[in-house]
């Protein structure tokens, strides 16, 4: 009856009253007016699919449990003529039935669509069925569209409870969507690029370990996988995988200084050599002369106190690179009491132990090869080192002696591991806002989701954001 008079009458816009556009119907055989859902209202619901047709009073609000609600009543008019069942043309019309569908919320107001349906039974095999709905699927009650944005949101760095108090879901909702991730980031066994870095992070408690273990493209930034070990067995296990000219196609191994990284190569990547990330060399070198300062700094601790304060204090003068030390501006140092540069503190705290003056002399010589890529320099201090330094201090730096080949590729080749330690970065920030992960599947699709988003969007020149 209501498709008729849509017909037979013409339609008379109303607004004013009540404040909305509305399409009224004045019809003399009803003696009323009917308020129908027009086409702009339908496009922002979107319910604008031709077999949707809204009640007389389509609108309803309520408040569950203290939660405002909006309920949207219509009826979906779409016939079903072959029995999905047994594909036989032998449909009868057997009653209706009512459907609840959550919907994208609107006004920040949850949203819950009533949808009324046929219901067909089939002659022939005597089942019943319903036709297809293009808002929902099947056996479903969250809309297309809401999966979507719970989609859209999983590639932001928000938690998975934030999207569930967002959109009205429950946590299992959000998972299921997630799920859904699963194929299309699994990597492709047949490619690997020319420079792969590798390295570890702490990831979830599990019977493999603590750390897990990433692989990322050194020249598109792309992030290859993401492994729940670092185990040795395991990366060749996985790493077998790959076809053998995708193997062989790796020139560069960027990594850190691991002994198990050294053994993969020879197993899985016959033509790749070891480029050691340049990062990893200044931070065992000064990490080496800040455990030298410390031990000397505690030796004044008990007999000149002034000394102890002051090593303490200025430790970061003692790990900066001498030509970057300023030797021109003055500043008072209530330490000190008096006016001084850099240079001259940096002077002072030498002078009180002769052993950490020697071994800051024997960094900055380091440094300075390190700075202008002198692979040769760089090995000729190395193994030309003070004998009246510790013994435990100078064994320390026989590491380089032992990785001397990769620091080569590191001074002659422009590839590091830089991209690998930032993506580390980004990893720890999404454990923290998630407060952990209990599965490691779960942790792996949210890094591999949002990574992957981020690059596309700086490829498109979008803006990036991170909830």
């Amino acid at each position: 009856m209501l498709v008729r008079i849509i017909h037979q009458h013409d339609f008379v816009y109303k607004s004013g009253q009540k404040k909305r556009n509305t399409c009224m119907i004045k019809s003399p055989q009803l003696n009323k007016e009917v308020f129908l859902m027009d086409y702009y209202t339908k496009k922002l619901l979107t319910l604008t699919d031709k077999s949707f047709i809204a009640d007389e009073h389509w609108l309803e609000e309520k408040t569950i449990n203290g939660i405002p609600h909006h309920f949207i009543k219509g009826t979906w008019t779409k016939p079903c003529h072959t029995c999905p069942h047994c594909h036989a043309k032998t449909l009868i019309k057997h009653g209706t039935y009512q459907t609840k569908t959550l919907l994208p919320k609107f006004r920040q107001i949850k949203t819950v669509l009533l949808l009324k349906r046929t219901r067909y039974r089939c002659k022939t095999c005597l089942k019943t069925c319903s036709s297809s709905c293009s808002l929902v699927d099947k056996h479903c009650c969250i809309s297309k569209e809401l999966k979507q944005l719970i989609a859209l949101d999983l590639t932001k760095n928000i938690s998975r409870k934030h999207i569930c108090q967002d959109h009205f879901v429950s946590d299992v909702t959000v998972q299921r969507v997630l799920d859904k991730y699963t194929k299309q980031v699994k990597p492709s066994f047949h490619y690997l690029p020319k420079v792969l870095c590798i390295d570890e992070f702490k990831s979830v408690t599990s019977h493999l370990g603590k750390m897990s273990f990433i692989c990322v493209d050194g020249l598109t930034h792309r992030i290859i996988d993401v492994l729940p070990s670092r185990q040795l067995d395991h990366l060749i296990t996985y790493f077998k995988q790959f076809s053998k000219k995708a193997r062989h196609s790796v020139r560069y191994l960027v990594m850190d200084m691991n002994a198990n990284y050294g053994k993969l190569i020879q197993k899985g990547f016959p033509n790749a050599v070891i480029v050691t990330d340049r990062f990893h060399i200044i931070q065992h070198i000064h990490r080496n002369l800040n455990t030298l300062r410390i031990k000397e700094m505690n030796t004044f601790k008990k007999e000149e106190e002034k000394a102890y304060k002051h090593l303490k204090k200025y430790w970061k003068l003692l790990l900066k690179d001498a030509f970057d030390v300023n030797d021109t501006d003055y500043h008072y140092h209530q330490s000190f009491k008096t006016y001084l540069t850099h240079t001259q503190i940096l002077d002072r705290l030498l002078d009180y132990s002769p052993v950490l003056k020697q071994a800051y002399e024997f960094v900055q010589e380091l440094r300075y090869a390190y700075r202008q890529r002198d692979f040769d320099l760089f090995m000729e201090v190395i193994h030309h080192i003070d004998p009246s330094l510790p013994e435990w201090f100078r064994k320390k730096f026989d590491i380089f002696k032992t990785y001397q080949n990769g620091i080569y590729q590191a001074f002659t080749t422009p590839y590091s591991n830089g991209i690998t330690e930032a993506i580390n970065n980004h990893i720890k920030v999404i454990k923290r806002i998630a407060y952990g992960y209990r599965r490691f599947s779960y942790f792996r699709l949210r890094i591999l989701i949002i990574q992957h988003h981020s690059q596309w969007q700086k490829k498109n020149g979008k803006k990036v954001v991170n909830g």
